[in-house]
Order: C-alpha cells, then sequence, then structure tokens
C-alpha cells in the first residue's frame, strides 16, 4: 500500500505593499529571495507588478558597488554579459553565412550540369553564377570563428577576476536595465529612478521606484 506523503506545498506569505517597500528599501540577499518567492507565487496581476518594481530596487540596492573593487567587478559583469550577447549573435551569423554558402555550392553543382548540356550557350551563361559571389561569407567565417574563439578566452579570464560574491551570478536582466557611464550621457537626465516621474502613483518621488 502505498505511503502518504507528508510534504506540503509550500505557498509564499502574501506581502502587502508596506512590506514590499520594506524589503526593496533592504537590500539585501534574503530581501531578494522573498520578493521573488512572493511573485512566483502571486496570481494578481496587479500585485505581481508592484512586487516586480519592488524587486528592481531592491536589486538595485543589492548589487550597488560600495568599493573600487567592487566597482571593478560590476563593470566586468556587464562586459561579460556584453560580450556573451555578442557571441551569440556571431554565432547566428555563422549559421546564416553557412547556409549561404551551401546554397551557392549547390547552385554552382546545377549550373556546371547546365553548361555541361548546352555548350553552345557556355559562353553566354557561363557568368549566371560565379563563386566570387560568395567570396566575402567564405572570408568572414574564419574571422568569426576566431573572433568567438578570442571572446570565450576572455570571459573565462574576466570571470576569475571577480572575486565579488554577489556580482559572479548578477542576473543580465538586471545589467541590461543598467546604464553606465562609458556608454555616454545618462538617459533622459534620470538620477536613480529609470522607471518613474515624479508624479508617479506608486512611490511619489523621483528619488527611487518606492
Amino acid at each position: 500500500m502505498p505511503k502518504k506523503s507528508n510534504k506540503v506545498a509550500v505557498v509564499a506569505k502574501e506581502l502587502s505593499q508596506g512590506e514590499l517597500q520594506k524589503l526593496a528599501h533592504a537590500g539585501t540577499k534574503e530581501a531578494l529571495e522573498k520578493i521573488e518567492k512572493y511573485i512566483k507565487s502571486e496570481k494578481d496581476s496587479e500585485k505581481r507588478a508592484y512586487a516586480e518594481l519592488a524587486l528592481e530596487e531592491c536589486e538595485f540596492m543589492y548589487y550597488e558597488p560600495t568599493n573600487e573593487k567592487e566597482e571593478d567587478d560590476y563593470i566586468l559583469s556587464e562586459l561579460i554579459r556584453r560580450r556573451e550577447r555578442n557571441i551569440d549573435d556571431m554565432v547566428m551569423k555563422i549559421d546564416s553565412l553557412k547556409a549561404v554558402l551551401e546554397k551557392s555550392a549547390l547552385e554552382g553543382k546545377v549550373h556546371e550540369k547546365v553548361l555541361a548540356k548546352h555548350k553552345n550557350k557556355r559562353e553566354e551563361w557561363q557568368y549566371n553564377w560565379m563563386s566570387d559571389f560568395v567570396f566575402y561569407e567564405a572570408n568572414e567565417l574564419p574571422k568569426l570563428e576566431d573572433q568567438i574563439a578570442y571572446d570565450e578566452a576572455w570571459i573565462t579570464e574576466a570571470k576569475k577576476m571577480i572575486t565579488t560574491a554577489r556580482y559572479k551570478n548578477m542576473p543580465a536582466r538586471y545589467l541590461q536595465n543598467i546604464h553606465f557611464d562609458f556608454d555616454g550621457e545618462t538617459l533622459d537626465g534620470d538620477d536613480d529612478c529609470f522607471d518613474c516621474e515624479d508624479d508617479c502613483d506608486i512611490c511619489g518621488n523621483d528619488e527611487g521606484i518606492f
């Protein structure tokens, strides 16, 4: 006879807006985990949206560098994310180039058969297909593959340099919403708050999300 399971489904405690604000301002790992757990279990879309704003604020507080070494690790995390994204783009480009080369090779085989069967048209049709059309693609492939190899080696070394524990697995989702000084001017003149205006109905101020 099968034994009854003693496992009970754990449901995250519903958090009020005040509790979410406190967690957002706490900016700790524990606060992040509580908000994330709540977001996963909350069915109400409005409450979940509010909690997601709290998560953004909490992440900003938690990941904010506090010294020069953390600043370096923080920037390295972003540079790694960008290289990884570029590698993904280059892999897609390589796949596309290979498809073009395969298509061209097949067209070339057919072209040769056409010329063989229509010898009286060889001179007139010989330039209807030329391998030079894919010269660029053929030359780009090794360049891209070499760049990927370099970027992967670069990422490996960069990750070794990050010693701040909370930056080792910083979410790419968080980083892609952060503006870095080396990217140019600030976004629309904003300071810390990227998501709300002075009359924000959530925080009612321009000093942050909450």
